[in-house]
């Protein structure tokens, strides 16, 4: 695992290096069981055809919280080396609508018998609407909240390194390299909606220990987003007989996460996880649900015999 040690020195480097601003971009629970919608590079892993859905409503019972749908799919495009993947999401925030729509293609190598290693390139879009005739006011004729106003098409594209192996993974990430200008301004050259899009890095990194019946798989993700402090998850699942688990985790200084997944069909995977705010929310909403499904085909009983638990 040299080169893990390489890779996982190197995303430390690329995250400390990023600068900082607000998060922008949506954040799951169940990342480990969605990847590719942090690293391009995780398009093929699977070695067949992969289908996920993940609906998320955070901070329930809070008006204008953030509500986040998405799609994502990849399969290897040859067994050795090319794979591909895409990504659409629908993200709300308040009054504001976010459309995502980015293709993926990844390189693959083996590193030995065991692991193998991917280089993954992002590259889509995103679109943005601000919904201002939804805000209640007093004033029916004020102009800021009389017409909706709807950003253009934005470019952009990212990268990432996964190596994984039956048992771990160390992935590093960045999605969107361009920190587009997104918005609106009035005569005086002053921004009137919208804002800039953040970079966002992501370490990741898990591994499945046998522990008697059970398989016990911590992992971890570092994040860097543009204008807010480092901020990581740590969560440890417990798989039963490769059809159920229970997981918890810590979101540092933001939340604890419970989840769970059934293995329901060999093709068919459900999980939902559950997180329950720290700090001045506590109290104020109803937590934050996710709920996720995932197809994933079977081919010959030798892929039913290795389950995937990333």
């Amino acid at each position: 695992m040299l080169r893990a040690r390489h890779i996982a020195l190197l995303a430390a480097g690329l995250i400390v290096g990023l600068c900082a601003r607000a998060q922008q971009d949506p954040m799951y629970s169940m990342y480990m069981w969605n990847m590719l919608a942090i690293n391009p590079a995780y398009a093929g892993s699977h070695d067949v055809l992969n289908a996920a859905a993940v609906s998320r409503m955070q901070w329930v019972g809070i008006s204008g919280a953030p509500v986040t749908h998405a799609l994502s799919g990849h399969a290897p495009v040859n067994k050795k080396s090319l794979a591909v993947g895409g990504n659409l999401v629908h993200d709300r925030i308040g009054r504001t609508y976010t459309t995502s729509a980015f293709g993926d293609i990844t390189y693959r190598i083996r590193v030995n018998r065991k692991t193998r290693l991917a280089f993954g390139l992002s590259a889509g879009f995103n679109h943005l609407q601000l919904n201002n005739t939804e805000v209640e006011h007093t004033d029916p004729n004020d102009p800021t909240f009389a017409t909706n106003l709807s950003g253009k098409l934005l470019p952009n594209f990212g990268f990432g390194m996964y190596l994984w192996s039956k048992r771990g993974y160390v992935g590093v990430s960045v999605p969107k390299l361009l920190q587009n200008r997104i918005g609106t301004t009035n005569s005086e050259g002053h921004l009137i909606g919208f804002q800039r899009e953040a970079i966002h890095g992501f370490l990741t990194a898990g591994y499945v220990m046998p522990v008697g019946a059970i398989r016990l798989r911590p992992a971890l993700m570092i994040r860097a987003v543009n204008g807010a402090p480092l901020s990581g998850d740590l969560v440890a699942n417990v798989h039963f007989n490769d059809r159920f688990c229970v997981g918890a985790g810590y979101r540092y200084g933001q939340s604890i996460i419970a989840m769970t997944s059934i293995q329901v069909t060999d093709q068919f995977k459900f999980g939902y996880a559950y997180d329950m705010g720290l700090g001045n929310v506590i109290g104020r909403n109803y937590g934050s649900h996710e709920l996720m499904i995932s197809y994933d085909p079977v081919y010959n009983r030798e892929r039913i015999r290795s389950p995937r638990y990333f």
